[in-house]
């Protein structure tokens, strides 16, 4: 009798010492709804481990078959496959104060730790670790108020899938930091693009024919764009952070029409311009893409 006793306290103990990861995952209509974790939790200031590097080639999963196309789902080719997106949400506090709220899409069919659902998370896991760092590097200072009136530090963003096809996912990241008692808001952009043949991240070099003006095309034609959204004189009179180098076009996001930058906040105009964007056709592109890269498909399309 004893024997039993001991083994239903064990068996009660160990379910009430499971505790949730601080991850609430969420389907956006197209993917499947994992069963709810408990409420954001106080976080103890965080160790980074690394980042696993996405691989040469996909290891063993796959990317589910395709469906009906579903709104929020992104761009998508017709007739390419493409799987379904579930969104992956952290919240949390920091230091009593801080509070984030982020989130960030992942592909169904991959586990957490998949090399693409890991680059995937890269961006929101990183400016959650900058926001903790910098709380936790204040120590003992007061808080006043945030930006909006409220008491604390913030921390919010979340990514926008642009495109899923058989090919590529490219994701748009957008966050805003409302640092209490501070005046303006921090606002970032980041992107990801990912070739899912390979597993491997892409830059927006690896999309054109190496040794084309393809810099030089795109800050055209992103220049013009620039000026019908905020005008000539919404930009900065000396054409700072469009000139024809590839960290200024670091932040981008591919669709089935455009290629799609985003610029800082005081990257290209004013902070009251926030982080623009600036769209360029893939038929203004043509002879640039590489045709057999891995955004060839897209200009295809757009003949």
């Amino acid at each position: 009798m004893s024997a039993v006793c001991a083994v239903l306290l064990a068996v009660l103990l160990s379910a009430s010492c499971a505790g949730a990861d601080g991850r609430e995952m969420v389907a956006n209509g197209i993917g499947h709804t994992p069963e709810p974790t408990e409420a954001p939790v106080v976080e103890e200031p965080l160790v980074e481990e690394p980042a696993t590097a996405p691989t040469s080639s996909l290891p063993e999963g796959k990317i589910p078959g395709s469906g009906d196309g579903v709104a929020g789902d992104g761009g998508s080719a017709p007739g390419a496959a493409h799987g379904s997106v579930f969104v992956d949400s952290m919240a949390g506090t920091v230091g009593g104060t801080g509070t984030y709220d982020l989130s960030h899409p992942q592909l169904d069919g991959l586990g957490l730790d998949h090399p693409v659902n890991v680059a995937l998370r890269r961006p929101t896991e990183a400016v959650r670790a900058e926001f903790v760092a910098a709380i936790t590097g204040r120590s003992g200072e007061e808080s006043d108020g945030g930006a909006d009136g409220s008491s604390g530090d913030s921390l919010r963003g979340s990514g926008t899938v642009h495109l899923l096809d058989d090919r590529l996912v490219s994701v748009v990241y957008e966050f805003r930091i409302e640092w209490a008692g501070a005046a303006d808001v921090d606002d970032r952009v980041d992107s990801v693009l990912i070739d899912l043949q390979t597993g491997a991240e892409l830059g927006l070099g690896d999309l054109f024919v190496a040794g084309s003006p393809w810099l030089e095309t795109i800050g055209f034609f992103a220049r013009q764009a620039l000026v019908a959204r905020l005008g000539e004189v919404g930009l900065w009179p000396d054409g700072r952070g469009l000139e024809p180098e590839a960290s200024n076009y670091r932040v981008f996001g591919l669709t089935t029409d455009d290629l799609v930058v985003r610029f800082g906040r005081y990257q290209v105009a004013p902070g009251v311009a926030g982080t623009p964007e600036a769209t360029v056709r893939w038929s203004s592109l043509a002879g640039l893409v590489d045709p057999d890269g891995p955004a060839g498909h897209l200009v295809a399309l757009s003949d």
